[in-house]
């Protein structure tokens, strides 16, 4: 009766063992999957603030390139606003040499 006792005590005990050696393998697995989404989010993070970085760089290149036509045609417009009261005023001296 005793080794009966002794035998359930011990299985009792294994029992135990088991279920707490479940619900550790349960957490594991459960910290491995918040871990992977974890990472996952971590790498999707970077992967937007590098295509924010590359945005706000091709967006500066653009403004720039921008701001350099707008300086040329500035300057183009005012050599064009200089050089039409010049030619206007040539232009009867043409008709002329071309009558001739």
């Amino acid at each position: 009766k005793q080794w009966y006792q002794r035998r359930v005590a011990i299985t009792a005990g294994e029992t135990e063992m088991n279920r707490l050696d479940n619900i550790k393998s349960k957490c594991n697995f459960q910290k491995k999957t918040w871990e992977n989404k974890v990472q996952k989010g971590r790498e999707a993070l970077l992967k937007n603030e590098a295509n924010c970085i590359n945005t706000r760089l091709s967006c500066r290149k653009e403004l720039f390139e921008k701001d350099l036509l707008l300086k040329r045609l500035v300057i183009d417009t005012k050599r064009c606003e200089k050089n039409i009261p010049e030619l206007t005023a040539s232009l009867p001296l043409l008709e002329k040499m071309i009558k001739e």
